[in-house]
């Protein structure tokens, strides 16, 4: 059965807006390749390639390719919910890979799981042009005191 509900208990209201995490992207990774295509009460969704998306030998996207979108969405996704929190740093990252994607967009869609005051864990889901899942993963970032960074608790 699939859950079709959001994963923290309480909802989450997004401190971004889409043009606010487009702009925060522009401004500190131009020429990423990615768009901001949502930003919910559950999840944000991020469009990512075919500009930079790199394949490997056969015609396939290349796994790190993968990684590298989903680890920017993520990032993107905690920005929305906690605020601007350009110093969070990803402690750890795990992807499954599930099928060869082949070049063109792919739609990562990110749920928090958590967010707590120095701690935001994310799950992903890759699909590819064709609607395909290709990939899933969870990514924990390490988020710096809001306390010293003036943000509420």
């Amino acid at each position: 059965m699939i859950a079709t509900q959001p994963l923290l208990k309480d909802v989450l209201k997004p401190r971004l807006s889409v043009d606010e995490l487009q702009t925060l992207l522009d401004e500190f990774l131009p020429g990423s390749g990615l768009r901001v295509k949502e930003v919910s009460l559950h999840r944000v969704v991020v469009m990512a390639g075919p500009e930079g998306l790199e394949c490997r030998p056969g015609g396939t996207l290349s796994g790190p390719t993968i990684f590298k979108a989903v680890d920017l969405s993520a990032f993107l996704a905690v920005n929305a919910y906690a605020g601007r929190v350009l110093t969070g740093v990803l402690t750890h990252g795990s992807i499954n890979l599930l099928d060869a994607a082949q070049p063109g967009i792919l739609e990562v869609v990110i749920e928090l799981a958590k967010l707590g005051r120095r701690m935001a864990v994310a799950n992903a889901r890759v699909f590819d042009t064709e609607g395909t899942l290709i990939a899933v993963a969870t990514m924990q970032f390490a988020l710096p005191s809001r306390q010293v960074h003036g943000l509420t608790p």
